[in-house]
């Protein structure tokens, strides 16, 4: 099966915003940069199109619904890592405010949550529960789905059995896309963090 992934677009949350679970709204770049990048699909449509059911993401995937004559599955599993209290908040301000919590989580988010929020475990959790439900599909389908770039980070944990420190070292970035082929002998990754979608 082959499986291409795309970071939703930029969204009109000011710098230094800490956008986990946060309904962020995009921007008019994230729109364009969706527009060109959903231009130079190739072949015929995904079997299925899935999108997170936050904002940012709903909103990234309709610019690929229209594009490709598609109704999109939401799918909350898709979300990104929930912050708590912290969704929508300025790191900046966190980063002083809540200096010890800051330094735990980001020294280690496996071990620590922001206030109220969640584990990288969960994050792991709810992404491979999303990918065994498609490898229960036909080898030879295409999926299409609109992630985050923490989901994202940990799909490919899954794909390529990664630690969390070195998913870090991975650049994903929004509008940008990257493909993977679900095999039973053993997954890959096609390419990774591309503006445009490519052959495989």
């Amino acid at each position: 099966m082959e499986l291409i992934l795309v970071r939703c677009g930029k969204t009109q949350a000011p710098p230094g915003t800490l956008r986990g679970q946060a309904q962020l709204a995009l921007a008019a770049t994230g729109f364009a940069d969706l527009q060109q990048l959903a231009s130079s699909w190739i072949g015929p449509p995904p079997r299925f199109l899935f999108s997170s059911d936050l904002r940012r993401s709903r909103e990234s995937v309709q610019v690929f619904a229209a594009a490709l004559g598609m109704e999109p599955l939401i799918d909350a599993r898709l979300r990104e890592l929930d912050l708590g209290l912290w969704n929508g908040a300025n790191f900046a301000k966190i980063s002083v405010q809540e200096t010890q919590a800051w330094q735990r989580w980001n020294a280690d988010c496996s071990e620590y949550a922001p206030p109220e929020g969640e584990l990288w475990g969960a994050l792991l959790e709810r992404t491979r529960s999303w990918l065994d439900g498609l490898r229960q599909l036909q080898s030879e389908q295409r999926v299409l789905a609109i992630v985050h770039e923490g989901s994202l980070r940990a799909i490919l944990a899954h794909i390529l059995d990664l630690p969390l420190a070195k998913t870090r070292t991975l650049r994903i970035m929004p509008a940008h896309a990257s493909a993977l082929r679900l095999q039973p002998d053993g997954d890959e990754v096609s390419y990774l963090n591309s503006p445009q979608f490519l052959v495989l």
